[in-house]
């Protein structure tokens, strides 16, 4: 069951993002199905361009944290670990905490549970 703070987040994200397009189920399949179980439990959002392509995924992972992947115009990926701040002046706007860029498909799991591992 997905929380109203998940869905937000999700929301905020979309179309927020550039890449290029691609099929986030084979984004999924890369991760590891026990990475993605560990990461999310099972829930994901895609992530999509201004122009409303699917460039990635949003796996949330607790405290309106999420780990997004998308792929990059030059065959890697880029896995960030974003925020939604939900109190203050900022609240509703999402913040990218961490970001590692020109991550390999083999790398891309290991690299996305990091991210989520944000303790």
């Amino acid at each position: 069951m997905l929380t109203m703070t998940e869905v937000r987040l999700a929301d905020a994200r979309h179309g927020d993002v550039d890449g290029r397009p691609c099929d986030p189920s084979e984004i999924a399949r890369q991760i590891g199905r026990m990475n993605f179980l560990a990461i999310s439990g099972g829930k994901c959002f895609t992530v999509s361009n201004p122009a409303g392509e699917e460039i990635g995924l949003l796996l949330p992972c607790g405290s309106a944290r999420a780990v997004e992947i998308t792929l990059d115009w030059d065959d890697t990926y880029s896995v960030r670990r974003v925020r939604l701040v939900t109190k203050g002046d900022r609240a509703g706007s999402v913040i990218v905490e961490t970001e590692v860029s020109s991550v390999y498909c083999d790398e891309v799991g290991e690299v996305a549970y990091q991210a989520s591992c944000w303790k």
